[in-house]
């Protein structure tokens, strides 16, 4: 299976960290896409962040997208602008949003919408989680820091109770790293 030809592309929008593109293609059989549209953003990070106690360090956050809040991963986009690394983001993202801070293992990627969107979320680990600093909030979030046993936030995952996609995700990659806490 082999690679869609760029005939063209013309940039819709550019709007803060992300940029709308749509592509003119040529698929492998030689038909043409005259229209695909691309979400382009930085790469995105998320922290599985554990204490010493066995609690996983989480935020409640409210997304207007979907009007509601959501208990989630501490995380948000990379700074490749600054020249920012995977790891140095994912510490960043969880020490502004929780304040804890801990020593960080990548344990894998995903993309987190290939259809739409041309970024990768990098997940890490950290078993060593301790509140380190103050939250430091970007002006318009609203989230709260939420600790639970890791177990229950398993449980959770099996009642539906969670219903952030990029979470289950990094859950699911963390699982095996786990199991003493199940």
């Amino acid at each position: 299976m082999s690679k869609w030809k760029m005939l063209e592309t013309t940039e819709l929008a550019k709007l803060g960290p992300f940029r709308i593109r749509q592509d003119k293609c040529q698929l492998p059989d030689g038909r043409i896409m005259p229209k695909y549209y691309v979400v382009e953003f930085p790469d995105w990070v998320h922290v599985i962040a554990i204490t010493p106690e066995g609690m996983m360090v989480l935020v409640d956050q409210y997304r207007h997208a979907a009007e509601g809040r959501f208990l989630e991963l501490p995380g948000g986009t990379t700074e490749p602008h600054i020249g920012e690394s995977n790891s140095a983001g994912a510490l960043r993202e969880l020490e502004e949003e929780t304040g804890y801070s801990g020593k960080l293992k990548h344990i894998g990627s995903h993309y987190p919408n290939p259809a739409l969107q041309d970024n990768k979320v990098h997940v890490f680990l950290s078993l060593d989680c301790s509140l380190q600093k103050q939250q430091k909030l970007d002006p318009f979030e609203d989230l709260d820091v939420v600790l639970k046993p890791v177990a229950e936030v398993y449980q959770l995952v099996e009642e539906g109770k969670v219903l952030h996609g990029l979470m289950l995700g990094a859950l699911f990659l963390a699982r095996p790293y786990l199991q003493d806490f199940l």
